[in-house]
This record gives structure tokens, C-alpha cells and sequence, in this order.
């Protein structure tokens, strides 16, 4: 009797190790995702700040994308770091899609076009963010939630606000002082960053 009850639990054990891991997968398979557009988000920052510090020459503008940059690539460093910790098994880290650069992202060659396209860029970020929360919670891992909120979920909020209060700073001024409105927010931005151009594209 005892043997058989031991037999019992064995494959109850079994199979609900069997079901952590296939549930595990699913947000080990988000974590993987943003992983990949956290890597892309950095390299596509960092096309923005090349185009503004070098062709248009903001270096205000240029150095706040490559502190994005900067920022997406320790985020995605951090979250291989908790997979890893975590001992969640992945088939790959970078998902098929791979690390490119984005077309809109080529083609942004204003400000406002710069700014509409780096919030896309973080929206995009953030929209992964809340898919893993979700799936983290359907599977109750509180401990993969807690990191989600704590390290990348306030981040990216955070971001879309700071992009978003630049664009109303823009939209909300008259087209005869547009250019001075770029130039004071190109000024705070570099007071704020300083010039980063010198360790990118020195």
C-alpha cells in the first residue's frame, strides 16, 4: 500500500514538474522576445542619435538616444541574467525575426519624426512587457511579475511619458518659433546627458 502511494506521488511530482515547465516555456518564450526588441531597440536608438549628432547636428537629441540606447541594452542583458538565474530553458534567445534596423527608423530625419518613431520603438517594448506580466500571471509566478514590474514595466512607462511631453512641447509651439523650441529642448537635453557623441562616434 505504502509502495503504491509512494508510486502515486512520484507521477503527481512528475507531471506537475512537467506542467511548471511547459507553462515556464511560455513566458520564458516572451522573456526571449523582449530580449530580442530590447537588443533591437537599442541599435535603432542608436541609428536616431547618428542621424541627429551627426547629419543634423542635436547633439542634445543625439545623446538622449544613445542614453535609450544605452538603457535597452543593459535591460536586455538584465532579463538573459534572470532567465538564467531562473533556470528557464529557451530553444533560442533571439527570436526568428532577429535585430534589425526598422524602416520608419531610416526614414525618420526630424525631430518629430525622430520622436514619434522612438516612442513607437518603446511602445513596442512595453506592449511585450505587459504580454509576459500576462502570462506570468496566468501561470501564478509572482516572483517573474515582480521583476517585469520592477525593472522594465515603470522603465518603459516612464519613457513613453518623457517622449510624450517632448511632443506636446513641440506640437504646442507656433510654427514661427519651432526651430527655437527645438533649439532650448536640444539645449536642456544636453544639459541634462551631456554631449555622449564623443564615446559613439568619436
Amino acid at each position: 500500500m505504502i509502495s503504491s502511494n509512494i508510486l502515486l506521488l512520484s507521477i503527481v511530482v512528475v507531471v506537475v514538474v512537467q506542467s511548471s515547465s511547459v507553462t515556464l516555456n511560455t513566458v520564458g518564450k516572451c522573456l526571449g522576445d523582449l530580449t530580442t526588441q530590447e537588443l533591437a531597440g537599442s541599435y535603432n536608438y542608436l541609428q536616431l542619435s547618428s542621424k541627429l549628432g551627426t547629419t543634423n547636428a542635436y547633439p542634445g537629441f543625439s545623446s538622449l538616444f544613445i542614453k535609450l540606447s544605452e538603457d535597452d541594452a543593459s535591460k536586455a542583458h538584465d532579463i538573459v541574467k534572470f532567465l538564467a538565474l531562473r533556470k528557464i530553458k529557451l530553444d533560442r534567445l533571439v527570436n526568428g525575426k532577429g535585430v534589425s534596423i526598422r524602416d520608419e527608423i531610416k526614414n525618420a530625419n526630424t525631430i518629430d519624426l525622430s520622436l514619434k518613431e522612438a516612442r513607437h520603438q518603446n511602445t513596442n517594448a512595453l506592449k511585450i512587457v505587459q504580454r509576459c506580466h500576462q502570462d506570468a500571471n496566468n501561470i501564478n509566478e509572482a516572483n517573474i511579475q515582480d521583476y517585469l514590474e520592477s525593472h522594465l514595466l515603470e522603465y518603459h512607462i516612464k519613457i513613453d511619458k518623457l517622449l510624450e511631453d517632448f511632443q506636446h512641447r513641440l506640437d504646442d509651439a507656433e510654427a514661427v518659433d519651432k526651430e527655437l523650441t527645438i533649439f532650448m529642448l536640444d539645449e536642456e537635453l544636453l544639459n541634462t546627458y551631456g554631449d555622449q557623441r564623443k564615446d559613439i562616434f568619436a
